[in-house]
């Protein structure tokens, strides 16, 4: 929320995962509305409440904690291996996905892309590959999309290459796959 003004909106608390069989601990903690199997895990609070005092801190923790809020605040650059997994997350909907545009992308040669990823022990299909894998299991449990709409997100021909492809990942089809995880 972007100011301190208590309306349009209110407090909540969102979560990836689906909803435990006892949500009473999250519901104690929380205090707010509670959101399970969603596309993001997160809260929605109050601007001003950020402003509060934490009663219940713990003085002895302050430096721990200034130490790690400026550790994240300081990230390293990301390694041409990262930014490659970036880049085929961003390129595989486009159906564009191939070193080549990587590269391009990067400002570098293909050939550059191969050696950093081999010192890695990775090749590009196997980061393809990979990304793809856990691109379709986030989404195929997150149950936000259609089959289809995954099928081409992931750039696949056809819904029923995806499906073939899924059940060699994953040893059942995306439909069993969903049922399972509580779609």
């Amino acid at each position: 929320m972007s100011n301190g003004s208590h309306s349009g909106s209110q407090k909540a608390a969102a979560f990836e995962h689906e909803r435990p069989a006892d949500d009473s601990t999250h519901r104690r903690i929380f205090d707010a509305p509670l959101t399970f199997g969603g596309d993001y895990s997160g809260i929605v609070t109050y601007t001003s409440d950020l402003d509060q005092v934490n009663r219940v801190s713990d003085p002895l923790l302050r430096s721990y904690t200034q130490q790690f809020l400026d550790d994240l605040a300081a990230p390293e650059e990301p390694t041409l291996t990262v930014r490659v997994r970036e880049l085929v997350e961003l390129l595989l909907p486009t159906g564009r996905c191939s070193v080549e545009q990587v590269a391009r992308s990067l400002g570098v040669d293909r050939r550059t892309v191969h050696r950093h990823l081999t010192k890695s022990n990775l090749t590009f299909t196997g980061v393809v590959d990979a990304t793809r894998a856990e691109l379709a299991r986030r989404m195929v449990t997150g149950r936000r999309h259609t089959f289809t709409e995954i099928s081409e997100m992931l750039a696949f021909s056809a819904p029923s290459s995806f499906s073939r492809w899924f059940h060699q990942q994953f040893g059942m089809s995306p439909r069993e796959w969903r049922k399972r995880t509580g779609g």
